[in-house]
């Protein structure tokens, strides 16, 4: 997967398949969890090495639940060096993130992440996080 703030996920030749999660219905967050490692990382175990991502993905799908009207799509991607966790909502604006950035969970996704923005488009707008991966096992 490659990635551009302001596009989003793409495909690389070689890269690992992404996975999204409808999160019209809002699935309980273990269930989003579940949904992301065995799409993911089929069969393996839950440890540690996951931990950075799987707060990432817990803090911006809470988010979008507690804050956002409509949630709509987690996706996910990953190269060898980063997972792209991206979480869409119907909800248009988007200064309102960057100015909550600093407190509560915000604060641990910029500091799990290389990097982490928001963007908009006509459907509405995409919180996103670049996780490093060497957090994760170097195989799948």
């Amino acid at each position: 997967m490659t990635f551009d703030e302001n596009r989003g996920i793409g495909p690389l030749a070689g890269s690992t398949a992404g996975v999204t999660v409808d999160l019209t219905g809002r699935p309980d967050l273990r269930q989003v969890r579940a949904a992301m490692i065995e799409a993911m990382l089929p069969g393996a175990e839950l440890d540690d090495r996951f931990g950075a991502v799987l707060l990432v993905v817990d803090e911006l799908v809470g988010n979008a639940y507690r804050h956002a009207r409509s949630p709509k799509l987690l996706r996910i991607g990953r190269t060898s060096e980063n997972v792209l966790v991206e979480v869409c909502d119907g909800d248009a604006v988007a200064g309102a993130v960057r100015v909550v950035a600093l407190r509560y969970g915000l604060r641990l996704v910029g500091q799990l992440s290389s990097d982490w923005g928001v963007r908009t488009d006509a459907r509405g707008k995409v919180v996103w996080a670049l996780v490093p991966v060497k957090v994760f096992p170097a195989e799948m």
